[in-house]
């Protein structure tokens, strides 16, 4: 542990995770209830999840979107267990990884540098297994950040109830220790049922919104948007409504699928995830399938959009088959820091 992290976890008040709140995170939770916040928006999200999914009652959370989706995966299941491959992949789905990185930034304030920002994306938390909840947590404990970000699919389904996946994320950051709490954004699986539930219990999300976290005389915006990837009801510019004009912008989102728009709103810095990195990857060949809708450098890991830096997180969870190849779960941990001058 470093000197700052023992000084910070000395003083209770100046991180907590849902326990001492923040002037930032009561304001947050005071906000009108998710369908007041952009009604237009909200309408057509609710419209195109009757149409996504059947929602009928009594489903399982196990149950494919697709009966074409369901029978690609009971083929891809049963050859990697003729491949004597299925338990390997299994295992490795369940090797959970922390990842700590170093973004450096030309523009990025004094007053940012050294800000760490814990990113979680693609939890998947299956109700019928809650000890992977627990082994995450396991992996988060002790962890003294500035902001804590996730960025969607908080279910392992499609369907079934959703009152597991509050409780099951408290459980996973009952160890961390955040300074400015923790916000997430709508993935493709999270119905508003969903955002709902979350804020419900204290986990705010950010509907194409945005937020100003202050750090001494310098702003960092936090913006989040609703899911890119099925539900289309994205709106950058009301994400960065607000902002102070001189603000470092940071963009929440699930999928890499509003990189130029991003950039082109003067966004620094792209987290999200879905892709799950591909979930099954080959040497040398990578992801055989990533579902987005951008560019292969994008669907894992660290890239660049002219001015803007960008994190494709490869996800905690798994969805369809509980299975992971060459592709270890991950949490992020980042650390931004100033950039040396070019000379």
């Amino acid at each position: 542990m470093t000197k700052s992290n023992a000084k910070a976890l000395s003083d209770p008040t100046a991180y907590a995770y849902c326990l001492a709140p923040t002037p930032w995170m009561t304001a947050l939770r005071q906000r009108p209830p998710l369908t007041e916040r952009h009604p237009e928006l909200t309408a057509k999200r609710i419209q195109i999840e009757k149409r996504f999914r059947s929602l009928l009652p009594g489903q399982s959370e196990t149950d494919p979107v697709t009966l074409g989706r369901g029978i690609l995966m009971a083929v891809l299941r049963l050859g990697l267990k003729l491949l004597r491959l299925y338990e390997k992949g299994r295992k490795n789905a369940l090797d959970l990884r922390l990842n700590e990185e170093e973004f450096f930034f030309q523009n990025l304030p004094p007053g940012l540098e050294g800000v760490r920002i814990l990113h979680l994306s693609d939890l998947h938390l299956p109700r019928r297994f809650p000890a992977f909840a627990e082994k995450a947590a396991a992996l988060l404990d002790g962890l003294t950040v500035d902001l804590c970000v996730m960025t969607g699919d908080y279910r392992w389904g499609y369907f079934g109830p959703v009152d597991h996946a509050p409780e099951q994320i408290s459980t996973i950051l009952s160890g961390v220790r955040s300074r400015y709490g923790v916000v997430g954004v709508f993935g493709n699986h999270d119905s508003f049922i969903m955002g709902e539930t979350l804020e419900k219990e204290g986990i705010p999300l950010l509907f194409n919104e945005g937020i100003a976290l202050p750090f001494g005389a310098d702003t960092l915006w936090v913006g989040g948007i609703d899911d890119p990837h099925i539900f289309r009801c994205t709106d950058l510019k009301a994400a960065t409504a607000g902002a102070p004009e001189n603000a470092w912008k940071l963009l929440l989102a699930h999928s890499p699928e509003k990189v130029r728009e991003a950039e082109a709103l003067g966004f620094s810095l792209y987290l999200c995830g879905h892709t799950h990195g591909g979930q099954i990857r080959l040497p040398v060949i990578g992801a055989l399938s990533y579902n987005a809708s951008c560019r292969r450098s994008q669907i894992l890991g660290w890239w660049q959009y002219k001015n803007m830096q960008g994190y494709t997180s490869a996800g905690l969870g798994t969805t369809d088959l509980p299975v992971r190849y060459l592709c270890p779960p991950e949490a992020t941990l980042f650390t931004l820091r100033k950039a040396p001058k070019l000379s």
